[in-house]
């Protein structure tokens, strides 16, 4: 991830943030008298940032004090506990992120130097620029640097110079607003600045956007005369007035608002009508403009500018983007089937229409508009529209040092978005400063909102355990009667034997029938057949799977369809009877897992045969009963020549815990230890513990090396040696180099600790975001086996995870990774290798130990599972051991965890009054129902104490309360609430509007 090194002004950010502004202002008191104790050590504004940031989750209400030092903030924080302004603070209640738009100025504003003091102390801005001036230079033109930098004679620069400098220095600007976390759901173009406007949205690409500069700039050359460019403070229709009053050629060139527009013409007219606007006392200025920008003058040069402009096969075109693109040309978005040549010829000749822009904006959902600009030109035209819940900041001003005003801008962006990523972009590592003893608790309601306190505490013990695979008792006879349901049954890629099985068997089974995939109520997926057991293979029939779409089922589930099914042959390992799992299929399933997360409205099941294609077609019979006898985890087996259903158990805290004895260090176990993945944090842990229990020499490999100040530390201390190698997993030539420089030896121990992952909706995940998954965890092992050598008694631990037993939201080609990883442990092992699959919770990173697959907000979402950060000493005590199983290994809240997996169906704490209450849900008002509901599952004393104007999320409703409302809502109500809009942002009003919506729909 990108981290930001700090905030342009120097100060650090300090976040506070509750339920209700009161409890701001209570916290900040505390706080200050927090920090005017006598203390042993000095302590800093950063500290106390990274003490909020690490203790504390935003809140709806959310105060931002800026903080050079400790003075400035206990100052600052004074002012918030009085509830008084103060120019170092800023505060906000938005409960859901705003849509942001860059808005992007057209000439006028520009001048020689505007952009000396950004490139000198913005690196973000110094990078764009040297991005863009080496496209200019690229393609033939001189590049903007020196008008950005060089306080010359205006008369001394080109016009490419000059418009590709307010280019450049927009792009430039928008490359800070990035550094820091802050991108454009939309962009917003003025005249010149549509074209940065439109590259940075995306539709446009560099190459096309410097040609369309240099084809606008070329118009000066082709034009005879002495033109001149006003703003005037007047009304459009005053403006046709004075133009029809004014001696000489005007036209009206822009209208920015009500009473803002521009007129452009011969010079002598335009100093004319300056000067009578300015005798009414309105405002009126010529702008450095020196050509009738937006004028008829420019008609008979049509096909010259459109002659210039990029081609198609050069970019000449205008492309899909997520980012909308709106601009001044039509006042609306632009449509990707725009014609290119006809849409920049109308930019340089028809009138802006700014006013209409920004109300497209604003019909787009805007509610944050930035200028990227040295000073604010157009923000007053954006607030007339916008109004004033609107957040409308520039980037620089004219009278304000730049990192000074950039700062407190960004400061009211990133408080006014509850979604913005505090611990990752402040400029403040949370895991880099010392916990500060005794500091405040954050100050909550007198009445509890929530059913257990938060942040969640500490548990150092780790729960070790496996998967086990138990028999499942069937009945002695079929119902008499069985109602049918409609089945679909659908080839995940190739058909198979057993999907050709299934379907022959729907005619004669009794309780389902065949349907078309629009109309059935369960959708069954059949994976298809094993082919070769090689992993990378595996890993690349999956990619080619996921890029012909075979993972996005939003777009396969039908209206009536509740639920699905994957149907796997040899995905899973039963006992030591069972073969070697098959690749394809076990990626499949662990997929499977995960997108099932992603649909709470719909079941999920999976079931996994295994045997030759006679004995799967056999089993055709006992799959279908397996489906409808509800969705779980099944595998089918022929024993004895009868199918056994076998259910997947995962009790973590039950009779599946695993014991076995440490691994023999005293046996030449690390002399010479490899360690993949050793810049992240869990390569680092490893490298700690096992330089700590004697290795004797430790290869660290990953792709730019192991931290050097971890490596000197380890040989310094524990005499161990210590390699670093910048090795690409993903490389083999990299891989055998590595191998034949330091491998010579032969490893003792591997541990295979390389892993990236790109998570998100399946159906958003592309064959590059898996290929980028697999790459290294699965395709990087192999290589490193192929070339590294590997002494006869060598042991592997690889590295897996709990999401390849269990799935995660968004995980699906993370927990596909992972699962291959475990299947390489199998082959391996049945290859006669040592090796083990540790299935991982959840670890602790930090700048000690390096950098984590997952960001904060992922290990925050993970957490609220029951998953807990695992002790790195007890976990890596934990991964050296000779298990004979691949074991799960993870630290957890059990109550949480046992909700989570489905081994509660009530959610603890419930109050005996509430939930009475709650019951009585027929005839009763739907906003009474909702409060007790609410007051149930959030142990609140009496339904009235709930706020239903206040989001769920924020009254304490997370992913697992939201489960068990839901279930009640169901109960009492009779209508399913989607989890996706539980979890969305909803307040108390809304729900009570969707249900009573629902109840009018079924009536």
């Amino acid at each position: 991830m990108t981290r930001v090194p700090g905030w342009a002004d120097g100060r650090v950010p300090v976040l506070l943030s509750a339920h209700a502004p009161d409890l701001i202002a209570a916290d900040a008191e505390a706080i200050t008298r927090y920090l005017a104790r006598d203390t042993a050590s000095p302590i800093s504004a950063a500290e106390v940032a990274a003490q909020l940031l690490r203790t504390r989750r935003v809140r709806r209400h959310r105060t931002l004090v800026r903080a050079a030092d400790v003075d400035e903030l206990r100052t600052a924080l004074a002012a918030v506990a009085r509830d008084e302004p103060h120019p170092l603070v800023s505060t906000a209640a938005a409960a859901t992120a705003p849509r942001i738009a860059f808005v992007l100025p057209g000439q006028g504003g520009q001048h020689p130097g505007m952009g000396t003091d950004a490139h000198r102390l913005l690196p973000a801005y110094r990078d764009a620029v040297e991005t863009c001036c080496a496209e200019f230079s690229a393609a033939g033109w001189a590049p903007p640097l020196r008008y950005l930098t060089e306080a010359d004679d205006p008369e001394s620069f080109a016009e490419i110079e000059i418009q590709g400098a307010q280019f450049t220095h927009a792009v430039a600007l928008a490359a800070v607003w990035r550094q820091h976390g802050i991108v454009a759901d939309l962009t917003v173009g003025h005249s010149l600045g549509e074209i940065a406007a439109a590259y940075l949205a995306g539709v446009i690409d560099l190459p096309a956007a410097v040609g369309v500069v240099a084809a606008r700039a070329g118009v000066v050359a082709e034009l005879d005369g002495d033109y001149a460019v006003a703003a005037l403070g007047i009304t459009p229709d005053a403006a046709r007035e004075l133009i029809a009053a004014t001696q000489g050629w005007l036209e009206l060139s822009v209208i920015n608002a009500s009473s803002a527009v521009a007129v452009s013409g011969e010079a002598q007219a335009v100093s004319a009508a300056v000067a009578r606007v300015r005798e009414r006392g309105q405002l009126g200025r010529e702008i450095t403009v020196n050509f009738p920008v937006h004028t008829s003058v420019l008609e008979p040069l049509r096909d010259w500018v459109q002659g210039q402009l990029p081609t198609p096969d050069r970019g000449g075109r205008f492309t899909e983007s997520p980012v909308q693109f709106i601009g001044g040309t039509t006042g609306a978005v632009v449509d990707p089937s725009t014609s290119f040549v006809d849409y920049w010829y109308d930019n340089l000749r028809n009138t802006v229409r700014f006013d209409n822009a920004v109300q497209a904006a604003i019909d787009c959902g805007a509610t944050v508009f930035i200028e990227l600009s040295g000073h604010p030109a157009l923000l007053h035209a954006v607030a007339e529209r916008a109004g004033d819940s609107a957040v409308l900041v520039g980037t620089g001003h004219r009278d304000v040092p730049l990192t000074e005003q950039f700062s407190a801008n960004l400061a009211a962006v990133a408080i006014a978005d509850p979604t913005y990523r505090w611990r990752e972009l402040a400029g403040v590592e949370a895991g880099a400063h010392r916990p500060l003893p005794h500091f405040p608790n954050a100050p909550m309601r007198a009445t509890a909102l929530w059913a257990r306190r938060e942040p969640l505490e500490p548990v150092a013990a780790l729960t070790v355990s496996a998967e086990t695979w138990q028999p499942v008792r069937e009945p002695a006879e079929r119902p008499a009667t069985v109602p049918e349901r409609r089945l679909a049954v659908l080839p995940l890629g190739a058909e198979s034997t057993l999907g050709a099985a299934l379907r022959s068997g729907l005619a004669a089974h009794p309780g389902a029938t065949s349907a078309d995939p629009a109309d059935a109520e369960v959708l069954v997926l059949v994976a298809p057949e094993p082919a070769e057991p090689d992993a990378v293979s595996a890993a690349a029939q999956l990619t080619a799977l996921v890029e012909a779409g075979g993972l996005n089922l939003r777009a396969q589930l039908g209206p009536a369809c509740r639920e699905v099914w994957l149907i796997t042959a040899g995905a899973e390992q039963l006992d030591a009877t069972d073969p070697v799992p098959a690749p394809l299929a076990a990626a499949l399933a662990a997929a499977f897992r995960s997108i099932g997360l992603e649909h709470p409205d719909h079941g999920f099941g999976l079931l996994d045969v295994a045997g030759a294609p006679a004995e799967l077609a056999a089993m055709a019979g006992a799959a279908l009963d397996a489906v409808l006898a509800g969705p779980d985890s099944y595998a089918l087996r022929l024993r004895a020549g009868h199918p056994l259903r076998y259910r997947r158990v995962l009790d973590l805290f039950g009779g599946s815990a695993v014991h076995a004895p440490d691994l023999p260090m005293d046996t030449g176990l690390l002399d010479d230890v490899v360690i993949t993945g050793a810049a992240g944090a869990i390569g680092a842990h490893y490298a700690r513990g096992l330089a700590e229990r004697g290795a004797r020499r430790i290869v660290m490999l990953s792709r730019r090396g192991a931290d050097p100040a971890l490596a000197g530390e380890l040989s310094r201390r524990y005499g161990t040696e210590v390699v670093s190698a910048a090795c690409d997993l993903t490389d083999a030539a990299q891989v055998a180099a590595a191998a034949a420089e330091f491998g010579a030896d032969g490893a003792t121990l591997v541990v295979h600790a390389a892993g990236t992952a790109t998570f998100g909706p399946a159906a958003h995940l592309d064959a590059a975001a898996f290929t980028h998954t697999l790459g290294a965890k699965v395709g990087g092992l192999v290589r490193l086996i192929d070339h590294w050598p590997l002494r006869a008694d060598c042991r592997m631990v690889l590295c897996s995870s709990m999401s390849a037993v269990w799935g995660g939201q968004g995980h699906a080609a993370y927990s596909a990774a992972n699962r291959l990883l475990d299947v390489l442990a199998a082959q391996l092992r049945a290859a006669g290798r040592r090796a083990t699959s540790v299935r991982w919770g959840l670890w602790q990173t930090g700048t000690e130990a390096g950098a984590g697959i997952v960001d904060d907000v992922e290990i925050a979402q993970i957490e609220r599972s029951g998953l807990r950060q695992m002790d790195p000493e007890l976990a890596v005590a934990a991964g050296l051991r000779d298990y004979a199983v691949d074991p799960m290994v993870l630290a957890a809240d059990p109550d949480r965890l046992r909700i989570f997996l489905g081994g509660a169906s009530e959610a603890p704490g419930e109050t005996p009054a509430a939930a009475a209450d709650a019951s009585e849900g027929e005839g009763a008002d739907t906003a009474q129902v909702v409060r007790a509901h609410l007051a149930a599952v959030l142990s609140a004393a009496q339904p009235d104490d709930v706020d239903l104007s206040a989001s769920l999320f924020d009254l304490g409703v997370d992913s697992l309360l939201a489960l068990d409302l839901r279930k009640r809502l169901k109960r009492s109500i009779g209508h399913t609430v989607p989890l996706a809009r539980l979890l969305g942002g909803i307040t108390g009003t809304e729900l009570v509007s969707d249900l009573d919506a629902a109840s009018s729909t079924t009536e």
